[in-house]
């Protein structure tokens, strides 16, 4: 539990959470590219040029859009780092754990003992 995290470092967690989740789908899918890559004993730049490999083209391109996610997302954690606010921003605002509420027997006790 998070005893004194404010909505801006709530949105951090978001981040990094959002962050290490994109990490492992590229890690995954880049695995799948490469073994195809390999497979079909292309090099390196004619098998990673969606124009060129049209099989393959999809998948080349959602690697490029989760990595400049994920540093878009590293450029928040690092305005963060600064000091900087970055609640407001589409990518904080994604699953965004909620704020710890007091559980219901924990609020019947207090108020039994006032």
């Amino acid at each position: 539990m998070l005893v004194n995290a404010s909505p801006n470092d709530l949105a951090l967690i978001a981040v990094m959470r959002r962050y290490f989740s994109l990490k492992e789908e590229s890690s995954a899918l880049k695995g799948r590219l490469e073994a195809a890559r390999r497979s079909a004993g292309d090099d390196i730049d004619r098998f990673y040029d969606p124009r060129t490999n049209a099989t393959h083209a999809d998948d080349i391109l959602a690697w490029h859009r989760l990595r400049r996610e994920m540093e878009e997302l590293m450029s928040l954690a690092a305005t963060w780092g600064r000091g900087g606010n970055i609640e407001g921003s589409p990518l904080a605002a994604a699953d965004v754990p909620a704020t710890p509420t007091e559980s219901a027997p924990l609020a019947e006790a207090a108020a039994s003992m006032e």
